[in-house]
């Protein structure tokens, strides 16, 4: 046996010594329902690997009757999310067969709910492969997908439905539609599927294809970030150690599904046997309600809405005592933001560090949060990261660089073979600065790109913004560096008034004196544009070349 060999299996054998001890922390190992669930974890592990179709059918044998989903369309069992699901993958195996397709290359365009995490369910117990379609997409971008990936069948929401091509040639099925009494363009609906259907004897074992989730690009056709099927993530153990979650719970769920985030987190969710409560559209005021009805043990969030639930008219008389954690990702938290979830929810909130293409990279704890609130926390279990200079030596403790990482659950690649990656030995640059401390803790300062070089000195835009997200009257922001003929490169900021007096006192030069009493000189945005809204894609983020002016 060779030394490298040797290495690997070693490897894995000390994390699966640290991920089934945490399983069974979790309560998750201990509660299986009993012989029979018992009896099946092993079959099941084998049959599905760890996808959405494992969850639901160990889920079936495991608990059928308690609640999986509570979503706009009502509540589902165990029982029922699992048969809808192996109902709407035997019907893609009949389609695959009527169109004449070796394999299921299915996209799905749909918001939060079963609408979207059925179709996923069901490509697993059905094998093939699934592309999880940003639902910002427009009618380019969404063709551009199509023909790129070859996509052979399309699940979408019913209000996406006029972004689709009129000489589009493949079979479409509707997830989610307002008016059940109607069909969409003579197109069958996943509710129709499950009401009519008779479900054929599926695979034991069905061949596993790819998970594809497309980068939140914000021009051009999203890049397809192509991923296996997990086998063992073992990055699982530290989001179960790090992060107080535990079998059944009741998780309330505003991450989006069709983000690499909000994908993991209600498998995840899954996983434990929980409840996952969440609504197709965004509402600050019900996710607050639905806390409060469905005494929600967990929220799974983003910064960006994080914000809107903590100015919330009123919102301070609902009672959301209940949470145990909050867990956010997918933009960086602010030590002004971390203040304001904590006097809102209490000392609760955990944070993941990643990308579409590594997944999980850091964790950082409720503790490590609350002691040092600009963290991204400790690298996951299993996870390789080096910092490295712009000489590709790594950097000294402290001293930031480029990122780079890997693990178990890290892109296998781009749909687009011609896209390249930036890699390191077998890790992969994330594309963001940081740097690690002597207590090992990740501290990331910003896109890579995004760092500016303003008189000779290293400013990173989101420093400007961290300043000025506690000014009174700024509802929302963004810092990026624009052109300068002299200096080549200066600070622009574009500011949302918040709707108050505070607001309208604004100024260019208030906002400048403001970060220049926090910053240096030249950190200081020499342009301040006030705008009514910033344009943000369906994850929150700013799409700078929509910014008027724009940032190229």
């Amino acid at each position: 046996m060779s030394k490298n060999l040797r290495s690997s299996i070693f490897s894995t054998a000390q994390q699966v010594k640290e991920l089934v001890p945490s399983l069974f922390r979790s309560g998750l190992l201990s509660n299986e329902g009993g012989a029979k669930a018992g009896l099946m974890l092993l079959p099941v592990q084998a049959r599905y690997r760890f996808s959405t179709a494992r969850e639901v059918e160990q889920g079936y044998f495991a608990c059928p009757e308690r609640i999986a989903l509570i979503d706009d369309d009502g509540q589902l069992t165990y029982r029922q999310l699992r048969n809808n699901s192996r109902t709407v993958a035997s019907y893609l195996n009949q389609l695959k067969s009527r169109i004449g397709a070796e394999e299921i290359h299915l996209g799905v365009m749909a918001r939060n709910g079963r609408g979207i995490i059925v179709p996923i369910a069901a490509k697993g117990f059905a094998g093939g492969h699934v592309y999880l379609l940003n639902i910002g997409s427009s009618t380019e971008q969404l063709v551009g997908c199509i023909k790129r990936d070859g996509i052979n069948m399309l699940v979408i929401d019913e209000e996406f439905v006029p972004r689709l091509p009129d000489d589009l040639d493949i079979p479409v099925i509707i997830a989610h539609r307002d008016n059940k009494e109607h069909t969409i363009g003579g197109y069958t609906s996943l509710d129709e599927i499950i009401a009519t259907h008779t479900p054929e004897p599926l695979a034991l074992f069905p061949k596993h294809g790819n998970i594809v989730v497309m980068s939140s690009g914000t021009t051009g056709v999203p890049k397809g970030v192509v991923r296996h099927e997990p086998v063992l993530p073992t990055v699982l153990a530290s989001i179960l150690n790090k992060v107080p979650w535990r079998a059944n719970m009741t998780v309330q769920m505003t991450a989006s599904m069709f983000h690499a985030w909000g994908w993991a987190c209600f498998n995840i969710a899954l996983g434990m046997r929980g409840t996952i409560v969440t609504r197709r559209i965004f509402n600050p005021s019900h996710v607050l309600e639905d806390i409060e009805t469905y005494r929600c043990d967990a929220m799974i969030s983003s910064p960006i809405f994080l914000k809107q639930l903590t100015v919330v008219e009123g919102g301070e008389k609902i009672d959301c005592s209940s949470l145990k954690f909050i867990f956010s990702s997918g933009n960086a938290l602010s030590p002004w933001l971390v203040e304001e979830v904590h006097e809102r929810f209490g000392k609760i909130l955990c944070n993941l560090y990643g990308s579409t293409e590594i997944s999980a990279a850091a964790i950082a704890s409720i503790e490590e949060i609350n002691a040092h609130p600009t963290t991204a926390g400790t690298v996951c279990t299993g996870t390789d990261m080096v910092i490295l200079d712009e000489d590709d030596k790594p950097c000294p403790v402290g001293t930031p660089g480029r990122i780079f990482c890997w693990n178990s659950v890290t892109l296998n690649g781009y749909t687009d073979p011609k896209i390249p990656l930036s890699t390191f030995e077998h890790m992969v640059q994330i594309g963001d600065r940081g740097y690690l401390d002597e207590n090992g803790l990740l501290f990331v300062l910003g896109r890579a790109d995004d760092m500016i070089i303003v008189g000779g000195e290293n400013v990173y835009p989101r420093s400007v913004e961290e300043v000025l997200e506690s000014m009174p009257g700024v509802a929302d922001l963004y810092a990026a560096g624009v052109s300068d003929e002299h200096w080549f490169k200066r600070v622009a900021v574009w500011v949302v008034r918040s709707d108050d007096a505070e607001g309208a006192a604004l100024t260019e030069d208030s906002v400048r004196d403001w970060v220049a009493a926090k910053l240096a000189e030249h950190s200081v945005p020499r342009d301040v544009y006030f705008v009514d809204c910033l344009p943000r894609n369906a994850t929150g983020k700013v799409i700078p070349a929509k910014l008027v002016p724009a940032v190229s």
